[in-house]
């Protein structure tokens, strides 16, 4: 595959064309100005002697005048009149024609020689005589050849039928225009060079700070991200984004891809994490009624068993399964909450909820006490009682299981209000008991939390769920839930208010 060009390769070369192209419109535009100009100074100057030359040819031989009036046919003029008369320069050609046919003419050098033209010469002038009724010509530029060169001619016709043609050199134009040319050339061949040098400075300091972005992306690409590595150090530099715009917009849009790559990562690895330890709190938790039912089920089976050792093995294996449902029951529960469900949109009055799961509370554990603050007004929030419910009874019965008896239990219902409208329904269960440890307040709603640090279910201990139950439940139905202050283990759950208007 063909490697694409530089960015800093072709700022170069556009660089450089620019401004070879602006030398040479500027170098075209000063000589052909230049030319212009010089050849009008040559043009009135070929006009004067024009009308001169054509002056001295129609005057009789030996005359300082021209006769007014009618002329007869004069006496041919002498060359010497004709050619290097007072007031031509050097170069300056003369040629007197009669019917179209060369009669005399010549050119004087600088220093003042008079030379006969060649018949090439003569037939090149003979071409721009006058023609028809003109007597004169304007003025044109011709290549006379040899050591003549290039020539701006014009012609003129006398009263008699003479025609004269007149030619002044080019050579100082050429000469004033090469130079120019030379000199345009020669600042444009040196502007281009300085051009290109200063681009390639400029650019060169202008993208370090884009070929530290790239060397940033090519540092990441080579972090092992697929082996778990989340911590992505690199970072493009505040004074690279600082630099220009676009370097800037780059590098920022990197380091913000960055950050969400970093945080995605992160949440990866925790998810992973959590989900490495949920599987195996889930295996332990699994295996140890499995264990007890197969250690139930071997002894019910031996030869020598009795009837009624079979029946309690029976109905220990029985409770171990209910066990074991339960917990499935609940694992089930937090996967299909995890999967962020449409929940049953109805409108739900917690004060109801609230007095039947204190009321069961009080017939689970009838050592507590059970008290109930629930207000006069309709507590309605959206969502689904089952679920709602589901979180009260995880509530009090985290409450009943680790309490002593005698423990207080107070059960509140508050309205937070917005304006005129309810805003939310804070719902707090409080009890008086030995309250959190500060080692489990931090992690409370993790999934298999307990209070205590043994997994043994001796005392009545739970499956380490129901909080983190409680807390899929609330966060489903857009609330929160948390940990309050008090002497005793405090929980408050904030949901929204259903929008009912109030009677």
């Amino acid at each position: 595959m063909r490697r694409p060009r530089s960015l800093r390769l072709q700022v170069v070369l556009i660089a450089s064309a620019l401004v070879a192209a602006v030398s040479i419109v500027v170098g075209v535009v000063a000589v052909a100005s230049l030319h212009d100009y010089m050849l009008g100074q040559v043009d009135a100057r070929l006009n004067g002697a024009a009308a001169r030359g054509a002056d001295i040819a129609g005057r009789p031989p030996g005359s300082t005048t021209a006769t007014p009036g009618p002329t007869p046919p004069s006496p041919r003029p002498s060359r010497d009149e004709v050619v290097g008369a007072p007031g031509q320069s050097g170069g300056t050609i003369t040629a007197v024609f009669r019917d179209g046919v060369f009669e005399l003419g010549g050119w004087i050098s600088v220093d003042g020689k008079r030379h006969d033209l060649t018949s090439a010469q003569q037939k090149i002038l003979a071409a721009h005589l006058p023609t028809g009724s003109a007597d004169r010509t304007a003025p044109v530029t011709v290549d006379l050849g040899g050591s003549l060169g290039s020539y701006r001619v014009a012609s003129r016709t006398t009263p008699s039928g003479v025609a004269v043609v007149t030619a002044l050199p080019l050579d100082l134009v050429s000469a004033a225009t090469g130079r120019l040319l030379l000199v345009v050339t020669l600042v444009g061949i040196v502007c281009i060079v300085l051009a290109v040098a200063a681009a390639a400075v400029a650019m060169g300091r202008a993208l370090r700070p884009l070929r530290r972005v790239a060397h940033t992306a090519a540092a990441v690409t080579a972090v092992p991200l697929d082996r778990g590595e989340v911590r992505l150090a690199e970072r493009v530099d505040a004074g690279d984004i600082a630099s220009t715009s676009e370097v800037g917009q780059v590098g920022t849009a990197l380091n913000d891809m960055l950050d969400h790559v970093e945080l995605a990562l992160t949440q990866r690895e925790a998810s992973e994490s959590t989900m490495r330890r949920f599987v195996a709190d889930a295996s332990h938790e699994l295996r140890t009624p499995l264990a007890t039912i197969r250690a139930y089920a071997q002894l019910s089976g031996r030869p020598d068993a009795e009837e009624a050792e079979v029946r309690g093995n029976a109905a220990l294996i029985d409770g171990e399964g209910v066990r074991m449902g339960a917990l499935i029951d609940q694992l089930l529960l937090l996967a299909r909450l995890d999967a962020l469900p449409e929940l049953v949109q109805d409108d739900v009055d917690l004060r109801l909820l609230v007095a039947e799961a204190v009321l069961a509370a009080r017939l689970a554990g009838p050592a507590h006490t059970w008290v109930m603050e629930l207000g006069e007004d309709p507590a309605l929030v959206r969502g689904d009682a089952g679920d709602l419910r589901r979180v009260l009874d995880n509530l009090l019965g985290n409450a009943r299981q680790h309490t002593p008896d005698g423990t207080t239990v107070r059960v509140r219902l508050d309205e937070v209000r917005t304006g005129d409208a309810a805003g939310a329904v804070r719902l707090t269960v409080a009890d008086d008991g030995p309250g959190l440890p500060e080692s489990v307040r931090e992690s409370v709603f993790e999934r298999f939390a307990r209070g205590e640090t043994s997994r043994s279910r001796d005392g009545g201990g739970g499956t380490g769920l129901g909080m983190a139950i409680a807390l899929a439940v609330v966060e489903a139905h857009g609330g929160t839930i948390a940990v309050g202050p008090g002497p005793g283990a405090t929980f408050v759950v904030t949901l929204p208010a259903a929008e009912t208007p109030r009677q």
